[in-house]
């Protein structure tokens, strides 16, 4: 992930911020996607972001208002 690409997705969601449920997945999106970019590091930072992503093997109803 690019600092461009960072805030290409930012704006994305401010193009859509009155629509709360899109703009809310459009966050996690992005929140998704830095945690991916940050995982790839080899260092303790990269082995924390793995940590975190492996909650999605965790099998549990994920509910959005």
């Amino acid at each position: 992930m690019t600092k461009e690409e960072a805030l290409r997705m930012v704006e994305e969601i401010r193009n859509i911020e009155d629509i709360d449920e899109v703009a809310h997945s459009y966050e996690d999106d992005l929140r998704e996607a830095f945690i991916e970019f940050v995982a790839k590091r080899k260092d303790k930072l990269g082995e924390i972001a793995r940590i975190v992503l492996s909650t999605n093997d965790i099998r549990f109803s994920r509910w959005c208002a």
